[in-house]
């Protein structure tokens, strides 16, 4: 990786990210560097770099490059990310990098890449249509597919086998908390989480051998249009794995960032993709329909009073006759108001009644867009 030269702009970046990630500046008698320090731990340690007061200075780059080298390391992040970080501030970066299985290339055909690159545009351009409406598939793509894909831009390509790079610019409206809530997730953050949550579930479908996980993670996830692209690129790939990885905007916290690793796409990964799009594009859809009956199950991932934008699963399943004698389970997903109802409904053995549109994903059944939830009379 080449260093950054120093500049007036990167060294504002970096001040920037120092203090958005906890880094405090301190008092330091050389005019001609700046110290900034984190708090220190529960054990005493703490980090410490320093960084040119002036980009103008003859070792300015110098120490630039030395305090990414530290802020990496103290943060146990990649020295890319970091770069990533505060040489692109204002955007999400996803990094594709293509690998031989035995040999070593700093280029692609140019056949290759010219699909490589059609293929992500194509990719990119399905997730964010999967997130405004999400299915399991779609026929076609709306203007929301192609209008992303123009916002996207295509980044510097990098060696290490070969790489390709795009790059999201985000508006982040609110940047720090309010009250207590979170900032506002603007939609470029949400479609690049939608595809490092995809990757995600996907290796989890690897590690497990099994589809299940993506079948029932599409709402976050890939759907049917987003695995077959995603396959189709490795096919053209002519036996090169791809390895995906994300650099986040400092701007704003990412909720994938604690729990993402780069990941590699490759043959198993290949066929599950392959398989569950096969299942996704099977999902059986009814037309809207009332529900009622006790839920069996609740499940939330945090507790609704503390979820003030909404941002987190409340699920309850039901009982559903969808044939005469054939009662199967479905999941349905409610408000943190509606599944604060539901869970008085179910201590106190009361049915509750809601309306929307079942949905199968291979052995699943899910209620979308749910309406008119109340809790029944005894």
């Amino acid at each position: 990786m080449n260093g950054l030269a120093a500049s007036t702009s990167v060294l504002t970046n970096l001040k920037r990210y120092l203090v958005s990630r906890g880094w405090a500046k301190i008092q330091h008698p050389n005019a001609r560097i700046e110290l900034f320090q984190t708090h220190p731990d529960q054990a005493g340690d703490y980090g410490s770099v320093t960084i040119p007061s002036s980009p103008n200075f003859r070792d300015a780059s110098e120490l630039i490059n030395e305090a990414l080298r530290l802020i990496a390391t103290y943060e146990n992040a990649a020295l890319q990310q970091v770069v990533d970080r505060v040489s692109r501030w204002d955007r999400d970066i996803l990094r594709t990098r293509f690998i031989r299985v035995l040999g070593h290339e700093d280029s692609l055909p140019l056949g290759i890449a010219s699909e490589a690159v059609a293929g992500l545009k194509e990719f990119i351009g399905y997730a964010a249509y999967t997130q405004t409406d999400p299915r399991p598939f779609f026929d076609k793509a709306g203007a929301a597919s192609t209008a992303f894909a123009k916002h996207c831009l295509f980044g510097h390509t990098f060696q290490g086998s070969f790489g390709l790079t795009i790059e999201c610019p985000i508006q982040v409206t609110q940047v720090l908390p309010i009250d207590g809530v979170e900032p506002l997730v603007p939609i470029e953050r949400q479609v690049f989480e939608r595809v490092a949550n995809g990757l995600l579930i996907l290796h989890e479908s690897v590690v497990r051998d099994s589809i299940d996980p993506m079948l029932t993670g599409y709402r976050t996830g890939f759907n049917a249009n987003m695995c077959r692209t995603l396959a189709e690129i490795y096919e053209k790939a002519d036996g090169r794995r791809m390895e995906f990885d994300f650099s986040w905007s400092p701007q704003l916290r990412s909720r994938c960032e604690n729990v993402w690793k780069p990941m590699i796409f490759e043959g198993r990964a290949y066929d599950l993709a392959r398989i569950a799009a096969t299942e996704l594009e099977k999902a059986e859809t009814y037309p809207d329909s009332v529900l009622q009956g006790r839920i069996v199950i609740l499940r939330s991932d945090m507790p609704p009073g503390l979820d003030a934008q909404a941002e987190f699963e409340h699920l309850v399943t039901m009982a559903w006759e969808r044939e005469e004698g054939q009662p199967v389970k479905i999941r349905v997903p409610l408000s943190p108001q509606q599944y604060i109802e539901a869970c008085d409904a179910h201590k106190e053995g009361r049915a509750v009644q809601i309306y929307g549109i079942p949905e199968k994903s291979g052995k699943f059944w899910t209620l979308t867009k749910v309406h008119d939830f109340s809790v029944l009379t005894k």
